[in-house]
């Protein structure tokens, strides 16, 4: 199992697949854990796949509520660090995908494409803000297995897959959740994506994903960026829509590639 030690001195646990390839890292939402990537392993046929918990979650440890959003990046860029990678293909998932967006704003030349599924610069509409803010009293009233269950249901593939992602999710320390939750609510870089126009980037959506896909305003328009949406798909895109989601993520991918081959 294994794990590198941050500059704070808070382990964090990994997990690699695939030995050859450029090198693709996934960032989770509050409380799933690595776990919520399972079906993106099939990826490593292609490309170096690093999956890891944040800090507070899984089986990575932390501080609580002392865990900010800033000290996440922080993290990121240690573990590329750990690893001996110059740069990656960032990938977040939902609020992982704010964690991605701020890294890219502060090391862009760590980031070789970013990939955002469900992703937002900010929350703007209603409904999100109420999801936020569910997340947040859900976990100052220490209801981390209820969130747990709630999340693995709305995920799950299968039986296997709930209990799964149940279990892990158990795992999560309920102060570094809310914090997490509740920097991510007041997120904003909206004023700053013109920055990340000379960066590559991939934002998924699911057509049946009302609350969140009417962000992807906010990307429209802007250089570089290719937006897909996902048909019938729900906000759970890499769990239960991980076929279209795999097959989106390597054609995006095979054309950066492709653009790219005779560089020096």
């Amino acid at each position: 199992m294994p794990r590198m030690e941050t500059s704070d001195g808070v382990p964090l646990y990994y997990e690699i697949f695939g030995a050859a390839g450029d090198p693709i890292l996934f960032i989770h939402p509050p409380l799933m854990g690595h776990v919520v990537f399972k079906h993106q392993r099939v990826l490593q046929t292609d490309y170096r796949v690093i999956l890891y918990d944040l800090r507070g979650h899984g089986r990575s440890r932390g501080r609580g509520g002392e865990d900010t959003l800033a000290r996440h990046v922080d993290d990121l860029r240690e573990l590329l660090d750990h690893l001996d990678l110059r740069s990656a293909h960032i990938v977040g998932y939902s609020a992982g995908g704010v964690i991605a967006l701020d890294f890219a704003l502060r090391y862009p030349e760590r980031v070789r494409t970013l990939i955002l599924s469900g992703g937002f610069p900010k929350v703007s509409t209603w409904l999100l803000r109420r999801v936020f803010h569910a997340g947040i009293w859900l976990m100052k009233a220490g209801k981390t297995d209820f969130l747990a269950r709630l999340l693995a249901f709305t995920h799950k593939t299968n039986e296997k897959d709930e209990q799964e992602l149940r279990a892990y999710g158990k795992k999560a320390d309920a102060a570094a959740v809310g914090r997490l939750y509740q920097d991510c609510l007041h997120y904003d870089c909206t004023a700053e994506l013109q920055r990340l126009e000379h960066i590559p980037c991939l934002v998924l959506y699911g057509t049946r994903d009302g609350y969140i896909h009417a962000h992807h305003k906010w990307f429209r328009g802007l250089a570089n960026v290719r937006i897909v949406f996902i048909d019938k798909g729900t906000h759970q895109l890499p769990t239960r829509f991980h076929e279209p989601f795999n097959h989106a993520v390597r054609r995006f991918l095979s054309d950066f590639k492709a653009s790219h081959l005779h560089e020096p």
